[in-house]
């Protein structure tokens, strides 16, 4: 057996042990990945609270009852998840076993003055704690695969029915067309098909504020449907807030990158006219200017960089000997991805991509071994390749995204 095939079992064995030992202590508080409100009773006590509505009373709750601070509660994927977790290893043991005790004097109520031997203590239960850091990573896995399920799904439900919000059209079988009708009819861009999810909801959301004569984007209310129309126009406000954070559900990027570096959604563009039918008078408006300014694109095995994503493939096929198309022609869009997030983590940690080697100077070791090549596929193709290794890697957003079949695992 080769060192290469003896490292990819070695580490199917340990994911495939971490996974099954993860599931068989927690696997029930995995059934809550959906934002759907339910009643839950504190990780201390037995008051209850519905989650997510009521999120900020419960943390309250738990600041001025038990002295509890959950760290980065808003990076958590499921919060109801992860309070039926820690609820169950709570009753085990003391809170000090999971969290870190800070101390801090009272305060003089009148003079805002600290008082000299009053301290109060607090515990923050955060992923400084490696079982908590490891819960949060599982649990981030589990809701983009479960997020992906559903995109699925709605892709292959040909029941979809609806009618256009803004004129009188009516769809059926595919929610894509009706998406395509928004932007080429009316100038209404929600994103990519292949970015979007929970369609139905969304589009509820979106028709919800137009009925109500809301802006999509800033919200601002107008007294009728002509008006909110030319604010609309005029301001060119055809798409809703990347800084909204009530839409961040509805694009699967959201769920692969770091909740932290959300909103790489959807591109900018501008309109100009309307006419009665809609929001546009050039139904053959050409929508190439959908980009916002030229980002480079850097290569996956060197520094190489343009902002022409065509000239990088082109380089690394010359350079490299690496067909990015042809390498990946027979995977799909999220196995791409793995791909992409793979190499880059190779050689970010200095070792080859296709034997794993640590070398000095790796770049030369890789051209003249001929290893700028995928290595087997159980090796890159990990939940863990799911997320980029570096913010705004502009490598991943010019993937082709037309795969016939998609992952949800």
């Amino acid at each position: 057996m080769s060192n290469l095939e003896a490292h990819a079992q070695a580490k199917d064995v340990k994911i495939s042990t971490n996974l099954q030992n993860y599931a068989s202590t927690c696997k029930s508080q995995f059934n809550d990945l959906d934002d759907k409100p339910c009643d839950l009773p504190c990780l201390l006590c037995d008051t209850s609270f519905t989650l997510p509505t009521k999120e900020q009373d419960f943390l309250t709750h738990l600041f001025n009852e038990h002295r509890l601070v959950i760290g980065d509660v808003k990076k958590i994927a499921s919060l109801k998840s992860y309070i039926r977790y820690w609820r169950v290893k709570f009753k085990e043991q003391p809170l000090t076993t999971f969290c870190t005790t800070l101390t801090a004097e009272k305060k003089d109520s009148a003079s805002a003055d600290s008082i000299p031997g009053t301290d109060d203590f607090y515990f923050l239960l955060s992923d400084c704690l490696m079982e908590d850091k490891t819960l949060r990573d599982e649990l981030r896995r589990a809701k983009l695969e479960w997020v992906l399920a559903e995109q699925v799904k709605e892709r292959s439900d040909s029941t979809f029915k609806r009618g256009c919000m803004f004129c009188r059209e009516e769809f059926e079988g595919s929610r894509i067309e009706y998406l395509k009708h928004l932007c080429q009819k009316h100038n209404i861009f929600l994103g990519k098909p292949e970015n979007l999810v929970f369609i139905d909801e969304y589009l509820d959301k979106i028709q919800s504020n137009i009925e109500r004569f809301l802006c999509i984007y800033c919200e601002k209310k107008f007294k009728n449907r002509v008006v909110l129309k030319e604010h609309m126009r005029k301001k060119t406000h055809k798409q809703v807030n990347p800084n909204n954070k009530n839409y961040d559900k509805y694009y699967v990027t959201n769920y692969i990158n770091e909740p932290s570096n959300n909103n790489k959604r959807y591109k900018s563009y501008t309109a100009e006219s309307e006419d009665p039918s809609g929001f546009t008078d050039n139904e053959e408006e050409d929508w190439s200017d959908w980009t916002n300014e030229c980002i480079s694109t850097t290569c996956l095995f060197c520094k190489e960089s343009t902002q022409d994503f065509a000239q990088i493939l082109e380089h690394m096929k010359s350079k490299h000997k690496f067909n990015f198309e042809d390498e990946t022609k027979e995977f799909t869009f999220y196995q791409k991805v793995k791909i992409v997030n793979y190499i880059r983590k190779q050689i970010y940690i200095n070792k080859c991509v296709y034997c794993d080697e640590s070398k000095e100077d790796l770049s030369v070791h890789m051209d003249q071994e001929n290893h700028c090549k995928l290595p087997q596929k159980r090796i890159w193709d990990q939940p863990e390749f799911f997320f980029p290794m570096f913010e705004s890697d502009s490598f991943l957003y010019n993937l082709d995204t037309d795969s016939d079949t998609e992952e949800t695992t």
